[in-house]
């Protein structure tokens, strides 16, 4: 029972706070999910939310392994570039 109580206090505890991160700065979304996750052990219209959530984010993410690690590359080049960029011309300024 204390468990139990424990489970959904801290479920809607962590919906609380990921609403608020919602408007304010901070992981809200990942909170929120954290919130379902939580709750979905003791209630079964939290897993179905959670589920759909989960299958929601998959529709946006990278849509294979090649896209991500071209992305990183790109992401690399571009620091790389930056930081030869710096040490060729200097930081403007100093």
């Amino acid at each position: 029972m204390i468990r139990r109580a424990a489970i959904v206090a801290g479920g809607f505890a962590l919906l609380l706070v990921g609403a608020a991160l919602l408007v304010l700065p901070g992981p809200g979304i990942p909170v929120l999910v954290a919130g379902l996750a939580l709750l979905s052990l003791e209630f079964h219209w939290a897993r179905r939310l959670r589920d759909w959530v989960l299958r929601r984010a998959e529709r946006v993410t990278p849509a294979s392994r090649g896209r991500r690690i071209a992305v990183g590359r790109t992401a690399l080049a571009a620091a790389a570039g930056t930081s030869v960029a710096v040490g060729v011309w200097g930081v403007p300024g100093l």
